[in-house]
């Protein structure tokens, strides 16, 4: 048996949720006995699938600590061959077992200022100091988050593996009336780009805006598509109506994959630009992988574990963290470059094929074993 704890998971939405389901379902065309541990109140999908899901429901604390006493329990009376994590919070109590655990690392949950005079923020950092000796191996999810763990953790190299998410491209049949939706929000503009982020400050929302408020004199009819939800959305509206924006900009809240898929194969450029904010940093970006899977150019910036999704100059382009002048002449001349366009979107299509597939990602997990 293979057993996936975690706190995120489908039908809640993000990348993380997206990236466990996709690891369940991988997983269980690989082994026949998958069991996943997770947050929330059963759904009638789930038992549409080849594994097997356990949810629970409690208040946080004693939620976790009823999952950790479940997962001993079958640990203790059948054969599991693994457990892979999608946290150091889901392996927290998971004392004294002698099953393999794989935890995986995101970047976002390790602050730089270890030792800082935060006694609570230091307090969470020897929390999770304390649940990554419990892991054999830690799953980082970029080089980035790889060195964060070595320099502000003290982590053994030897015991993190690099692995980068698996793209899970939505390949069943569209609906015509998802078709039409979609043409009908982009009409007749253009280019057209798109950011598909949760609406938080990091995510570098306010920089796109603030490019193409001096771009819009070049390319009249562009339109800024702004797919995803969050506490900056009223923020990113105000500063819209503010640059004199609010005819060139849709914002969408959550899509659909099926949504998310036609909005890639019609649009010109994705571009997110995040930047450092507290503790919050862009751990990877597997939008950046959707994007290069349709064919269509990125922008991004140098922070976080971005450089591991794009290919800068190759793949898309990398812009100076926070450099608003950067940022403004590389969407510029992704915009009136069209021969770029191309070059780049068929060669993130290519590297996304060729590095990214469930099916290399699903042996690297197996590999750990």
């Amino acid at each position: 048996m293979i057993i996936i704890t975690t706190q995120c998971f489908y039908p809640n939405i993000g990348g993380i949720e997206a990236l466990m389901t996709s690891l369940a379902t991988e997983m269980s065309k690989k082994r026949s006995d998958v069991l996943v541990t997770a947050d929330g109140f059963n759904i009638k999908e789930d038992n549409s699938h080849n594994f097997k899901i356990k949810r629970f429901t409690e208040w946080k604390p004693i939620r976790r600590l009823k999952k950790a006493k479940f997962i001993k329990k079958i640990c203790a009376n059948q054969k599991v061959e693994a457990i892979y994590a999608d946290s150091w919070k889901s392996i927290e109590y998971l004392n004294n077992l002698t099953v393999p655990i794989f935890v995986l690392a995101h970047g976002t949950e390790i602050q730089k200022n270890f030792n800082s005079i935060n006694l609570y923020k230091n307090f969470k950092q020897l929390r999770i100091i304390s649940s990554y000796k419990k892991a054999s191996k830690i799953i980082a999810n970029s080089s980035y988050t790889k060195e964060l763990l070595i320099e502000s953790l003290s982590i053994n190299d030897k015991k993190i593996e690099i692995i980068h998410p698996g793209i899970d491209v939505y390949n069943k049949f569209i609906k015509h009336d998802t078709l039409i939706k979609i043409e009908n929000i982009i009409g007749n503009s253009s280019p057209v780009v798109l950011t598909l982020a949760r609406l938080e400050l990091r995510k570098g929302h306010k920089a796109i805006l603030t490019a193409l408020s001096v771009l819009i004199k070049k390319y009249p009819n562009l339109l800024y598509i702004i797919a995803g939800d969050g506490p900056n959305k009223s923020n990113l509206k105000t500063q819209a109506r503010d640059l004199g924006l609010e005819k060139n900009i849709r914002f969408l809240g959550w899509i659909t994959e099926p949504e998310k898929s036609v909005l890639l194969k019609k649009v010109n450029v994705y571009a997110m630009t995040p930047h450092i904010e507290k503790e919050s940093v862009e751990g990877f970006g597997m939008a950046f992988i959707d994007a290069a899977f349709h064919g269509v150019p990125a922008l991004g910036t140098d922070s976080g574990g971005i450089p591991d999704a794009i290919v800068n100059g190759e793949t898309g382009l990398i812009a100076k963290t926070s450099n608003q002048e950067d940022i403004t002449n590389k969407i510029d001349l992704l915009f009136s470059d069209k021969n770029l366009r191309v070059k780049l979107g068929e060669a993130g299509k290519k590297h996304a094929l060729s590095k990214f597939t469930w099916d290399r990602k699903i042996s690297e997990y197996l590999s750990l074993l």
